[in-house]
């Protein structure tokens, strides 16, 4: 056997405090059948219950983690083992349905094949439709010996209260700027590091996918259509309509990171503030206060925080962004009634 695991089947550092926990839970008997780990995005909650699940199922783990070479570790590779399951939304769905649980279920009730655990993990867990999540809760309340469900969300609140209260709670937490940029540097040196974790919201892997050159310039020629949009030199609508609405999780971000910038500067009046995440745009950002109410702005950012939570549904993006684009277009006049939210909304 090999002393040292592989990568992919340890925990991320930061995850360390939870995988201590549930690892010494596994070992003592007294794991629950159902977990639900949340986390925001990019925190590596996927691969979090991906490797637990690989120790539970693995017959010779080592040192906390599983083997990679016992034949259980060696199915499940190569998607074969008969006791590991997994349900995410189908490619041609925008949800997790019922018949797909349903299915879930019935394999689950059958007895374990390798004496062992019967582990499914349901990802993202937010997206099952209300039947769904009916049926996964007949499983929940009555599970079959030897079950394990993970389900994994980055909104637990979108999850209906009776699912949440039939698991056991397994928060991946955010790790520090610094340990967050340690890690980053271990996969590529760049400057820009502080301003990716902050538009990926914390998340290391989400900074990770997002730091290419292209994109970041990208991220720029987004700003100067915001900025015609204010002049009138561009249509919200036509706007919408020229927006890849695939990548809709990923403008609404970058319109997230704009608006706090604005906040930012609207309540500290300190073009030089740290906290500001598109220090490369600052021009932009000093004109696209020029005439903003600081109300309208936390309230633009709560639509915003809004339309982020709704990218997991059949949400219409063409109407969310022809939404967005219209009240920034009219300087958030709209919203300067509104109350003055806590930042982040």
């Amino acid at each position: 056997m090999n002393s040292t695991p592989e990568p992919s089947s340890i925990p991320l550092p930061w995850q360390s405090r939870a995988w201590q926990q549930l690892h010494a839970r596994l070992k003592n008997g007294t794991l629950p059948h159902a977990l639900l780990i949340s986390g925001v995005a990019g925190t590596g909650k996927q691969h979090f219950a991906q490797v637990f699940a690989a120790l539970a199922l693995c017959r010779h783990p080592e040192n906390a983690h599983a083997c990679g070479q016992c034949g259980a570790c060696r199915q499940r590779v190569a998607s074969a083992h008969p006791d590991f399951h997994r349900v995410t939304i189908a490619e041609d769905k925008s949800g997790i349905l019922v018949d797909q649980i349903r299915e879930l279920s019935q394999k689950l009730a059958l007895t374990s094949q390798h004496r062992g655990w019967k582990i499914a993990i349901v990802t993202p867990a937010d997206a099952m439709n209300v039947n769904a999540a009916n049926s996964l809760l007949k499983t929940l309340e009555e599970p079959s010996a030897g079950t394990l469900l993970l389900l994994v969300t980055a909104r637990p609140a979108r999850l209906p209260a009776t699912i949440r209260s039939r698991c056991q709670a397994v928060r991946i937490n955010t790790p520090s700027m610094d340990a967050a940029i340690a890690w980053l540097n271990g996969h590529a040196s760049r400057t820009d590091w502080p301003a990716l974790l902050k538009i990926a919201g914390g998340g290391p892997l989400l900074a990770l996918e997002l730091a290419n050159d292209e994109l970041m310039q990208e991220r720029l020629d987004f700003y100067k259509k915001l900025m015609e949009l204010r002049s009138g030199q561009r249509n919200p609508i036509s706007c919408a309509t020229e927006t890849d609405k695939e990548n809709l999780p990923l403008i609404l971000r970058l319109l997230q990171a704009w608006v706090a910038d604005l906040i930012t500067l609207a309540s500290t009046g300190n073009p030089h503030e740290p906290g500001i995440i598109n220090a490369d745009a600052l021009a932009m950002l000093q004109n696209a206060i020029m005439g903003i109410n600081l109300r309208g702005l936390h309230a633009f950012l709560s639509r915003i925080n809004e339309a982020m939570a709704l990218t997991t549904t059949s949400v219409n993006g063409q109407l969310l962004l022809e939404g967005l684009f219209m009240d920034w277009s009219e300087g958030l006049r709209t919203l300067e009634a509104a109350p003055l939210a806590a930042r982040g909304g």
